[in-house]
């Protein structure tokens, strides 16, 4: 009989009409890591207060997980923790972690840590957002001493929308928002959680010659930190592809 081969499982909370992390993050994963999923429902719609909403559910999610005995858990909504701002998303993970017993982070804090990690202070964003969603998360780098020097968005409003961008054409858009900007920025960055910027990393780094991070990038690097994993994983950025901290290491 054969016999599931699996050291570390990493719970995904996901926003309900979410595909990409899914689907991108086991094609990522080293070998012996596994992804379950738990939803949260968000309404027709997609606005800023639908996110809100949402959040109502965060507590049963991340408990589903729990159950399951995941090594960690990743809240996998770029926005959402924007919306929270920095301390209160950091507020946020910490009472999810005390009822659960099981380490968090959100795509926000992952992101942050990510940039600071790298040292990029100056940086480019690009998402398949309308601008009305850009405002939360430049207030919410800048309180992580990170400066947006500019956040150029696709429009797109529907996570449908999110997920259909090729990643041909994530690369394309980002180079189009780095010319303007690249010689003062200190890397790139890629937001949303169901956008398949993660595809596009290595190429744009190479192109570039700067750091790459993604939403999908900065939360497997702290999620797989978290649980102990710390092998590098090339092919999407030097943020994955150099040796992690083993974070429960740190927390003991």
């Amino acid at each position: 009989m054969d016999q599931l081969d699996i050291q570390t499982k990493i719970g995904l909370v996901v926003v309900s009409a979410s595909s990409i992390s899914e689907l991108r993050y086991p094609k990522a994963a080293p070998p012996g890591v596994a992804f379950l999923t738990s939803r949260m429902m968000l309404a027709e719609g997609e606005s800023i207060d639908a996110l809100i909403e949402m959040e109502s559910n965060a507590g049963r999610a991340v408990g589903e997980l729990a159950s399951a005995k995941v090594d960690s858990v990743a809240y996998c909504c770029t926005v959402s923790g924007a919306l929270r701002g920095m301390e209160g998303d950091r507020q946020f993970c910490q009472e999810l972690e005390e009822q659960w017993g099981t380490p968090i982070t959100s795509t926000m804090m992952a992101v942050a840590e990510a940039l600071q990690h790298m040292g990029m202070k100056k940086i480019v964003v690009t998402t398949p957002y309308p601008d009305s969603h850009h405002v939360a998360e430049r207030a919410y780098l800048k309180e992580a001493g990170i400066e947006a020097l500019t956040m150029q968005g696709m429009g797109l409003e529907t996570a449908e929308g999110f997920a259909s961008v090729l990643p041909q054409e994530i690369f394309d858009f980002a180079m189009n928002a780095w010319k303007d900007f690249g010689e003062e920025a200190d890397g790139l960055f890629i937001s949303c959680m169901n956008h398949d910027g993660m595809a596009a990393a290595q190429a744009l780094e190479d192109e570039i010659g700067k750091p790459v991070v993604t939403s999908h990038t900065a939360t497997l690097w702290s999620a797989l930190s978290q649980a102990g994993e710390t092998k590098p994983l090339p092919g999407y950025g030097r943020l994955l592809a150099e040796p992690r901290a083993d974070r429960r290491k740190t927390a003991a």
